[in-house]
Parts: C-alpha cells; sequence; structure tokens
C-alpha cells in the first residue's frame, strides 16, 4: 500500500500538531483523505486533523508509534509531493537522495484505547463564533510568558468587540492583561467569561495566519480550527 500527498501540508497539519499531544499517532486512510483523531493524555484537548491524498488501497489504519521520532525523520525530505509505502507494519520512503524505513506498531494497539467519537465532536453546536490572527495568539502566549503566574484565559466581549485576559479570577493578587483580539463575532454575546487553562493553548500548533474560534457556553468547549485542524478545549470549571 502506498499514498502519496503535500509534504509541508503533512507536517504542518497533522506531525506537528499530533506530537505535542501525544507520544503516537493513528493515520486513518478513507477515500483520497488522510485524517487523524488526537488527545492529550487528559483528553482536556482533541486534535481532529484531515487533508486531501491519494493512495492505493480500501480504508486502513497506520499507527506511528513516535510522532516526535518519525516528525524528525520526515523532515530530511525534500520532495513537496511525497509518495509513502506501508507494508507489513513498516513504512518506508525513497528518493535519489534520502530514504528511510520505519516500523510501525500493530493495529490492534488502538483498538484497545478507548475510542472516542468524531461523529459527535463534529456534531456540537457552537454558541459564538469569532476569527483571530495568528499574530494575536502569538502575542497571548508571550503576555503569559510575562505573567506566568496568571494560569487561566478568558475570552469575552465588549461593545462587539471580542477580548482576552489572561489571568485568574479565583486566586487575590494574580496579575492580569486584556488585549482586544476581534473586532468582530457572530452568534451571542459572551455574557460570562469561560476559564480555559493557558496551558491547553501551548499544546496547539497553527502555520495558517486566519484562525476560527467558536465557544460552546454550556458545554464550556472551545473549537479552535483552521482549513485542516481543529481543535476541541475543555474549558475550566470555576
Amino acid at each position: 500500500m502506498k499514498f502519496t500527498l503535500n509534504r509541508r501540508v503533512f507536517a504542518d497539519n497533522i506531525l506537528l500538531p499530533a506530537s505535542k499531544l501525544s507520544d503516537n499517532i493513528c493515520l486513518e486512510l478513507l477515500d483520497k483523505e488522510l485524517k487523524t483523531l488526537v488527545t492529550s493524555n487528559d483528553n482536556s484537548v482533541m486534535l481532529l486533523a484531515r487533508l486531501t491524498c491519494s493512495h492505493t488501497s480500501k480504508n486502513t489504519k497506520v499507527i506511528i508509534p513516535d510522532t516526535k521520532t518519525f516528525l524528525r525523520l520526515f523532515s530530511g525530505v525534500t520532495d513537496e509531493e511525497v509518495t509513502l509505502i506501508f507494508d507489513d507494519n513498516v513504512v518506508t520512503f525513497v528518493s535519489p537522495t534520502f530514504s528511510f524505513k520505519y516500523h510501525l506498531l500493530d493495529e490492534s494497539y488502538i483498538n484497545n484505547k478507548r475510542a472516542i467519537s468524531e461523529e459527535k465532536i463534529r456534531s456540537i453546536s457552537y454558541d459564538t463564533n469569532f476569527y483571530i490572527s495568528r499574530a494575536k495568539l502569538s502575542d497571548i502566549i508571550k503576555y503569559n510568558s510575562i505573567i506566568p503566574d496568571a494560569e487561566k484565559l478568558y475570552f469575552y466581549t465588549k461593545d462587539g468587540k471580542v477580548y482576552s485576559k489572561i489571568g485568574d479570577e479565583q486566586k487575590a493578587n494574580t496579575n492580569e492583561i486584556n488585549i482586544e483580539v476581534s473586532s468582530e463575532f457572530d452568534g451571542q454575546s459572551l455574557e460570562e467569561k469561560i476559564p480555559l487553562n493557558i496551558q491547553s493553548i501551548l499544546l496547539t500548533s497553527f502555520t495558517e495566519d486566519k484562525i476560527k474560534i467558536a465557544i460552546n457556553h454550556s458545554l464550556k468547549l472551545f473549537k479552535i480550527s483552521t482549513a485542516h485542524t481543529q481543535y476541541i478545549i475543555s474549558g475550566l470549571v470555576k
């Protein structure tokens, strides 16, 4: 079995984001599509990613045992369009200048893990939607490094705009920073600030400049997404 895809899109939208969440990754090959669902150890952050590809097999799954190692290995590939060959739990790449062979896990490893319903995740509706730039997200991470004692991130609306607050409303004498992150939003205003562990944001990875954030108020869920990747992050209960 073999499949062909874009090297950069695969690395930026599947391998790199997955490597920040889990040691291993299950890739599912469907009709002209490659997708994965990866979760953090406590399931507070879930990554759903998918991209188009061509392959010569029926629907199947392959399991990479060490995502960080495979990402480093894959960085040696320079071709824009990459063909990977899977045979007997081994993935192989061959080119005139660089080749590798890497052993995979058996599918029974994934079958023994608790299943999470992707269908249920994708069926969740959201009350508030807005877009944030990658630069603004970088600002949030930068300001958190200035006041590392502030462990929570809040989003709220005011005068038709969206703001973020880095701080902790449950602790006394905690430093805080407020910044405008979007000039508009769709849906309901955020009357109540829903806290988010800022460490969850540090587990995300985006290469696109425009990022969509959606919030389900009752479930206290955040969906942060771009064209190929979608993070579902659980908010904190006060």
